[in-house]
């Protein structure tokens, strides 16, 4: 598949880049903002989650005047509620947020004596279901915020035809010097909005911006309409340059039968789909969005695969594996290429099925390379609604035959007198597998006697020396790398 992964950092990399969310380039090509900047700017601050984690958001409401007796509200991205794992389908509404979030809104680097943070008392909406945008409530009024010279941020529906300039407006922090972490200005455009996946989140109109300076603690920023106080949408995500393919913090869009990575792009979530919640007054009214209440969905396999599988020594189509986990009684499905299966139409649909018989474990995904997506539908039974198509539960899979490029390195790490101790080198997430024999009579090319690693270093006896290593990686797929090796000769020196 082209723009594959080939490549990964290692669980505990990814879950250090995670505490920061989006990475991407460094701040300082992001302009700081000071408070004598535009009044518009000053609804936008640092989230401070749990555990050192932040992101950005911005005071919203549906008019520039709301209610000042309504407590305000704060637009920020979904995944800054969740957390980083990639979890497919997910809805929160309506509850109490973990003690210690706090918002410090015109947070501007030249006045840190006069940031007043304020608490957080609900999530009001959170989602990575098709979009990643979440909307809180705070523990102030309107009319508290004005006191400090903070007016709202209005979403809107632009229609973003060829590109639309906008400002960005963020606290970005991974690679940003701590005196430096507040508030900055991006000016860029945004693209018209694409189909994206992210590992297991799937959304279906993000717009690609070139916006500079995107880092972590980014996410959550507004998309503001040049010149306007107009959000357009919210910063999700960014390619990171580091890795290749498509996967963690390297999202693809979904525009034809490959899926592609954009290079040096960030991600905003169209904001159009609250202003059906938005009242003119302040007030919120999620009854329009998804309630998350759809049929519960999990999987038997993971999301990549190849399309040949071994089952019991016959090769067979790759199945979707895909599990009813609620107690919905009936459902219905559609499944096909994730770029352009529409999910929200009636038509389509296969006739209801029993959900306790699984009828989705098995069904074959498709014969070729690709993105594909399965869309379902339940009805808990006979009083109950049918789940809204538009509101479907998705769940994605990845055909993937092509082999990996990156090679793991084997390497001595130390030396005894006694023994050898490699360090293998890997750039993949699953643990590489090795094979050690004597150098005279170990062909890597040869399949035979590879094994896993429990751990990345291997201590090697010189006495059965001299030795060759040979490691191979693989990608989520389970497609193999090239082979890499060393030959270990005991040196002069012991």
């Amino acid at each position: 598949m082209n723009r594959r992964v080939s490549a990964r950092l290692s669980r505990a990399s990814l879950l250090l880049l995670s505490m920061g969310y989006a990475v991407g380039a460094l701040a300082s090509d992001a302009n700081l903002l000071p408070s004598s900047s535009d009044p518009r700017f000053r609804a936008v601050g640092q989230l401070d989650l749990l555990k050192g984690r932040t992101c950005t958001g911005s005071i919203i409401a549906g008019s520039a005047s709301p209610d000042g007796h309504r407590p305000a509200l704060l637009l920020t991205s979904g995944h800054c509620v969740f957390g980083p794992e990639l979890i497919p389908n997910q809805v929160m509404i309506d509850e109490a947020a973990p003690a210690g979030y706090r918002f410090t809104p015109a947070y501007f680097q030249d006045a840190q004596p006069v940031h007043r943070p304020v608490g957080i008392e609900r999530i009001l909406y959170a989602t990575t279901k098709n979009m990643d945008i979440a909307v809180l409530r705070l523990d102030v009024s309107y009319a508290d915020l004005a006191a400090l010279g903070v007016a709202p941020l209005v979403p809107s529906a632009p229609a973003i035809v060829g590109s639309l300039p906008v400002d960005l407006v963020q606290v970005p922090v991974t690679g940003v010097s701590e005196e430096d972490r507040f508030l900055r200005l991006a000016t860029c455009q945004a693209s018209e909005p694409v189909r994206l996946f992210e590992g297991e989140r799937f959304f279906l109109r993000e717009s690609a911006t070139d916006c500079a300076g995107v880092s972590g603690g980014s996410s959550g920023s507004p998309v503001l309409r040049h010149g306007t106080s107009d959000i357009v949408g919210v910063l999700g995500t960014k390619v990171d340059p580091r890795f290749d393919g498509c996967g963690f913090d390297r999202p693809c869009e979904l525009t034809g039968r490959q899926p592609v990575s954009r290079v040096g792009a960030s991600y905003q979530s169209i904001a159009a789909p609250l202003l059906s919640a938005l009242r003119a007054d302040g007030g919120w009214d999620a009854s329009a969005l998804d309630a998350g209440n759809g049929v519960k969905l999990d999987r038997t396999v993971g999301e990549y695969t190849r399309s040949q599988i071994d089952e019991e020594g016959d090769l067979v189509p790759a199945r979707w594996g895909v599990l009813v986990n609620d107690d919905t009684r009936w459902v219905r499905y559609k499944h096909g290429d994730a770029a352009t299966v529409d999910c929200a139409s009636p038509e389509g649909y296969s006739a209801p099925m029993y959900a306790r018989e699984q009828p989705l474990d098995r069904l074959p995904v498709g014969p070729s390379e690709g993105v594909y997506a399965m869309c379902v539908i339940g009805q808990l039974g006979i009083d109950n609604d049918w789940q809204a198509p538009e509101h479907a539960s998705v769940m994605l899979r990845v055909i993937d035959d092509t082999a990996p490029t990156a090679v793991p390195v084997p390497a001595v790490r130390d030396e005894t007198d006694a023994a050898w101790i490699v360090e293998i080198r890997s750039p993949y997430v699953a643990p590489p597998i090795v094979k050690v024999g004597r150098l005279d009579s170990t062909d890597c090319a040869d399949d035979a006697k590879y094994r896993t690693l429990s751990s990345s270093f291997i201590s090697l006896p010189k006495a059965k020396g001299p030795l060759r290593v040979c490691a191979k990686g693989s990608d989520e797929a389970g497609n193999l790398s090239p082979v890499g090796s060393i030959d270990l000769v005991v040196s002069k020196a012991h």
